[in-house]
């Protein structure tokens, strides 16, 4: 290497000036010219040395090393030949303190085996106070009787080379942590040449996790190329071909690998394009790793996703609204606490199909609305009690029925199925559980009531005036409507009149108090069809109905033994329509009071 080949020519050009100098002082070459000569040479060798890298040292071998003689190059560390040569340094004051005593011992020994010449590597002190290292090739310089006298030092600067070897030693120490923290890594390191099936020149030791050694690539048995699956391997070949083309430095992609017990594992490879100075690719650098167990849990979250996905689909066209309200450090679960901040139950999941109720997701998940908000003001306390009484008592589940505000202010009843989730010390998490509409079922119920209610009270009335006032007051009772009115027939003048009525205005009353049998009102009823349209009026009785401010009517006949006896009339003020199950039920009540009217009837017409 170079130093090493310069090092050797300052040694040897060191030699001949030792021996010039030896030459020079002999008291057999006393002769002027051969002097001359010699102190020629000398100063050129001198002017070599002073221009070279390496500076050199004649010191006694007394105390602290007392230097005679330094070449000037010696300033390179800052020093004058005047420092040694005036005695102010020593050439043990130049050694750096923490190596002195290991040179001394080094030293002692060298001259105690009567060897001539030896090299040792130590640091230095410049005159600045910096550290440098250096190579220091010694002559042992001894009397006629053997006792050291001098020693003729080369000293060549080697802190580059130093911090060279340090860097090295550093990297392949870096290199060897690497390389051990990949072998206990899952990732498996690999080199391939750019050829067909990728060849491996390196591959790390923890490819066993494959099944492979190291051996089965580097040896060729095994090609990596191989050992993707054909399903795989045409894609992998033209993404990789795609990211060359490119100009891109990293390829990335997923595939299958078989183990080489031949079980198919899933990978993830991470690919670095190396390429040469003119571009072209050298080869490739790729960390592979096991992604399997990724892959099965991804499989498996995309299988429970489309079941949870068809599972909300049958939610969301279900009539049960799903929730889940979590009650960590959110709901209280003791009645007085629960009872105060039951209106800021928030939701942390609701179905979609919650807007039946008129409400969107956002608005429970935002907090814009909280559940507590929905509920019916009569009912809270009623579903605050229960639900903490559930909790209280350690059951799994509560379950009640009760009223909820919707959007749009109208009131549903709802049934309310939770399961109340614990943690194993029983502190209750959440509430998670179903919400129905059973308005339409509550509505059916008070229905029944109703008629079972008018059964009664009518079987004990014997007055035709009161019995219609207690018909038309229990049909009242149904929301949907809010005006009645019950015509008879009269038969002697042969017209139906308006005999009681409820909710219409004293000028409505006196408009529509009596229809001639031949009217178009009243042909609608010997039709024996029920009416729920406002088109069956005639014109003035439309612009009537109109100016009443009425929007949905029914007309019902009453038949008795195969005579129409009249009609039980009702009509809304608020709806557009009478609701079906509205009309069921008042057809139902026309079936149930025409039994009691009809016999009351003719009492009064023969009193």
């Amino acid at each position: 290497m170079k130093v090493i080949v310069y090092m050797g020519e300052e040694l040897e050009n060191y030699g001949a000036l030792n021996a010039n100098f030896q030459n020079a002082g002999s008291k057999n070459n006393v002769g002027g010219e051969a002097l001359h000569a010699a102190l020629e040479r000398e100063e050129t060798l001198r002017m070599m040395i002073n221009n070279s890298h390496v500076v050199l040292f004649l010191w006694k071998n007394e105390d602290k090393w007392p230097v005679e003689f330094v070449s000037e190059n010696v300033t390179k560390f800052g020093y004058s030949v005047e420092d040694f040569t005036s005695g102010r340094m020593r050439y043990k004051d130049l050694i750096y303190l923490g190596d002195l005593k290991e040179i001394e011992e080094e030293f002692e020994k060298k001259v105690k085996s009567g060897v001539s010449t030896f090299s040792l590597e130590y640091r230095i002190v410049t005159k600045t106070g910096d550290l440098r290292w250096i190579n220091e090739r010694t002559f042992i310089q001894r009397d006629k009787s053997g006792e050291v006298t001098y020693f003729q030092g080369v000293v060549l600067d080697i802190t580059r080379r130093k911090k060279g070897e340090e860097e090295l030693k550093k990297t392949l120490k870096m290199q060897k942590v690497l390389i051990t923290a990949v072998n206990n890594s899952p990732a498996v390191v690999f080199l391939w040449k750019n050829e067909k099936y990728w060849p491996a020149i390196f591959v790390s030791d923890n490819v066993v996790q494959f099944g492979y050694t190291v051996g089965d690539f580097l040896s060729q048995k095994i090609q990596y190329g191989k050992i993707i699956h054909p399903d795989d391997l045409k894609r992998v070949e033209e993404e990789l071909d795609r990211s060359i083309q490119k100009g891109e430095v990293s390829f990335n992609s997923e595939y299958r690998i078989f183990t080489k017990a031949g079980d198919m594992l899933w990978v993830n490879e991470r690919t670095f394009i190396q390429r040469d100075i003119e571009g072209k690719v050298a080869c490739f650098q790729g960390i592979v790793l096991d992604i399997t167990h990724r892959k099965k849990t991804e499989k498996a979250l995309r299988k429970s996703l489309k079941t949870q996905e068809m599972l909300e689909s049958i939610i969301n066209k279900s009539p049960a609204v799903a929730f889940l309200r979590n009650n960590i450090g959110r709901i209280p679960t003791n009645l007085e606490k629960l009872s105060a901040n039951l209106e800021n139950w928030p939701v942390d999941y609701i179905s979609e199909n919650v807007t039946q109720f008129g409400y969107s997701v956002e608005d429970f998940l935002s907090g814009k609305v909280h559940y507590g908000n929905i509920i019916h003001r009569e009912d809270i306390q009623a579903v605050a009690e229960s639900l903490a009484r559930s909790v209280r008592e350690r059951y799994d589940s509560f379950e009640m029925e009760y009223r909820i505000i919707t959007g749009d202010g109208s009131i549903y009843w709802v049934e309310d199925r939770t399961l109340i989730q614990r943690d194993s010390k029983g502190k209750v998490t959440h509430f998670q559980g179903i919400v129905i509409d059973v308005t339409e079922r509550k509505k059916a119920e008070k229905m029944l009531e109703i008629q079972r209610e008018l059964g009664v009270s009518l079987s004990t009335t014997w007055n035709l005036q009161t019995m219609l006032n207690q018909i038309l007051d229990t049909c009242l009772k149904i929301e949907e409507i809010d005006a009645a009115g019950i015509y008879l027939k009269d038969e002697l003048l042969d017209q139906i009149n308006l005999v009681a009525h409820r909710g219409l205005s004293p000028e409505f009353v006196k408009s529509v108090s009596i229809y001639r049998a031949d009217s178009p009102e009243a042909r609608q009823i010997w039709t024996e069809k029920p009416v729920y349209r406002m088109d069956f009026f005639a014109d003035k009785m439309t612009d009537l109905i109109r100016k009443e401010k009425l929007t949905a009517i029914a007309v019902i006949p009453m038949k008795h033994r195969g005579e129409i006896i009249g009609s039980l009339n009702f009509a809304s003020h608020t709806t557009d329509r009478i609701p079906q199950n509205v009309c069921n039920f008042l057809e139902s009540v026309a079936l149930q009071v025409v039994n009691y009217i009809s016999p009351l009837r003719i009492a009064a017409d023969l009193g």
